[in-house]
């Protein structure tokens, strides 16, 4: 029986919340001092 029309699918929401948990621990663990200026213009774009 399919899902109804405009309920959130539970499985995208929760791989959706690690992916997020996984990349936000990324970020924090990222020394910007290292990064060249490319890299931290690229830093810009994504947050």
């Amino acid at each position: 029986m399919p899902r109804p029309k405009g309920s959130p699918n539970k499985v995208t929401s929760e791989v959706r919340s690690k992916l997020q948990g996984l990349l936000d621990d990324l970020i924090d663990s990222l020394d910007l001092n290292d990064l060249d200026a490319n890299q931290r213009i690229k830093m810009l774009q994504i947050g």
